[in-house]
């Protein structure tokens, strides 16, 4: 029932100021197609898309065998030990051969003699007393200069050294860095169990999201008429008009109104669950036209299997190329139908019964879509596992599982109404780590001794190597220390009790 605008009737518009729709019904068998038009989406299957869409996979419930992984997986410190110490050994040799051209022990030993010599010869005046300073000097020089010698590559040896010294402790500890990360790629842990929420209930939100964007899509010829235009030109398409066959002309309009239009529908459903009664407003093809969007107000109570349900949006197209289109649904005590949860063949998983209160907020801006569903949970019945089950961690976790009555969730969808992502969290992640935690860290523990024992087992005798280089290597600069120590110790001698430039024994002083 309507009511219709007679004189925009003449004018071939069609304007409907209010219409009644009382008993609305889907699923009715039709005598024609009802399909619409759609754009070309991806056609891949439903199964392959929720798979996209869902990045999670069932955690693993068996310790990994060690030695297959170390089979396949290449050890970090293996390379590292092989090509530190090819460059130790290098510098190992150079710096024996540059130890043989310093001065060394037999050298400063002879400056010893000297030395000795020197202070035993009598000074025989003050000729002879000059004479002994001259000695000194030069000898002083002689030593100072082998010293400096010392001191330059002894500077050079310790840049060098600290270089190999910090990668020969990193080598050291790559055993380590090996074992956490094979560890943390093949072992099962209580953060793994993280993903459950998103395993168990992902696939189903994604159905729900699926389907709502069919529905979306079957809505976009009410909202959007196919308009041509000339290409580039941004203006209405011309058309040669055939011969004698004249042309329709449409004469600019002071108050442009749409060629379609119902300004306000109140429209009762009269769907599965029970009767849902609301009004849509501004239903026209030419939102640019008109300059509102179409809204629409939906509620039904008591109903079979949900005690409130609202649905309140708006779909705004009055700029088609930037449509941006919103939903709003808050249903309160629905009564969840049996779903299966996981159809993993080691754990399958199924939501027997529970009551709903569920919140949906969704928008799309051009292809952007972003959602939250969020849902509280209650009187949950959750069977789980599959009998005679042997494995001590699926147990752990049926009863975990089956024990819960009430979960909190959220589910957050972003991406494109073409390809979308859907990010779940829950207290079931927790109430699963809190279960399986103690045996989880007990199989991790034992997985790790066991990938630590052979790591050792392959890396220990490369490392023994190394250290046998390291140690060499570092033997050299200690025989460059003690040269160092036996050169200051010998220019200390000469310089002690000696004739100096600057005195004489005795106290006397130099004229000069």
């Amino acid at each position: 029932a309507m009511t219709l605008d007679g004189l925009n009737l003449v004018r071939r518009k069609v304007l409907i100021e209010e219409m009644t729709v009382d008993g609305l019904q889907f699923g009715t068998p039709r005598t024609s197609s009802g399909a619409v038009t759609r754009k070309p989406k991806d056609e891949r299957s439903l199964a392959e898309q929720l798979k996209q869409s869902i990045p999670f996979a069932m955690p693993t419930f068996e310790v990994p065998n060690v030695k297959e992984i170390l089979e396949k997986e290449e050890l970090e410190t293996l390379k590292l030990v092989e090509g530190l110490k090819k460059e130790m050994d290098k510098e190992r040799d150079k710096w024996r051969a540059r130890l043989k051209d310093l001065p060394g022990k037999d050298t400063f030993e002879k400056y010893e003699a000297r030395i000795k010599k020197l202070k035993a010869a009598p000074k025989g005046g003050f000729g002879g007393i000059l004479g002994g300073v001259g000695e000194v000097q030069a000898l002083q020089e002689e030593i100072q200069k082998d010293i400096d010698n010392l001191n330059n590559a002894q500077r050079d040896f310790e840049a060098q050294f600290a270089s190999l010294k910090q990668r020969f402790d990193q080598a050291v500890k790559a055993p380590q860095a090996d074992l956490r990360r094979l560890q943390e790629k093949y072992s099962l842990s209580p953060r793994g169990l993280a993903n459950m929420s998103g395993l168990l209930l992902g696939q189903q939100i994604s159905r729900w999201t699926h389907t709502g964007l069919v529905w979306y899509e079957k809505s976009k010829p009410l909202l959007e008429r196919v308009k041509h235009a000339a290409a580039g030109s941004g203006g209405p398409e011309v058309v040669e008009p055939l011969r004698r066959a004249g042309v329709d002309v449409r004469f600019q309009e002071t108050d442009p109104l749409p060629d379609f239009l119902i300004r306000k529908a109140k429209v009762s459903l009269n769907v599965e669950l029970g009767d849902i009664s609301g009004q849509v407003k501004n239903v026209t093809p030419d939102q640019d036209v008109l300059g509102k969007p179409l809204t629409f107000d939906f509620s039904g109570e008591q109903l079979k299997g949900i005690k409130l349900v609202t649905v309140r949006g708006n779909l705004n197209h009055i700029k088609p190329d930037k449509p941006h289109d919103r939903i709003n649904l808050h249903a309160i005590a629905y009564k969840l139908p049996r779903l299966p949860l996981s159809e993993q063949p080691e754990w399958p998983v199924a939501l027997e019964e529970g009551l709903a209160d569920i919140k949906i907020r969704a928008g799309i801006k051009g292809e952007a879509l972003k959602a939250s569903v969020k849902g509280s949970l209650r009187s949950l019945r959750i069977s789980a596992g599959k009998p005679n089950d042997s494995n001590i961690l699926t147990k752990a976790l049926t009863s975990a599982i089956t024990g819960v009555s009430r979960l909190s969730v959220r589910a957050d969808i972003t991406g494109t109404t073409d390809s979308y992502n859907v990010k779940i969290t829950s207290d079931l992640d927790r109430v699963l780590q809190r279960a399986a935690g103690k045996m989880v860290r007990d199989l991790s523990n034992r997985f790790q001794k066991e990938l630590s024992r052979e790591i050792s087992r392959e890396v220990n005798g490369p490392l023994q190597d190394l250290w046998g280089t390291y140690g060499g290597l570092n033997q050299l600069g200690v025989d460059l220390t003690g040269r160092l120590t036996q050169g200051n110790d010998v220019l200390e001698s000469l310089l002690e009790k000696s004739i100096s430039p600057k005195g004489l024994p005795g106290g006397l002083k130099l004229p000069f």
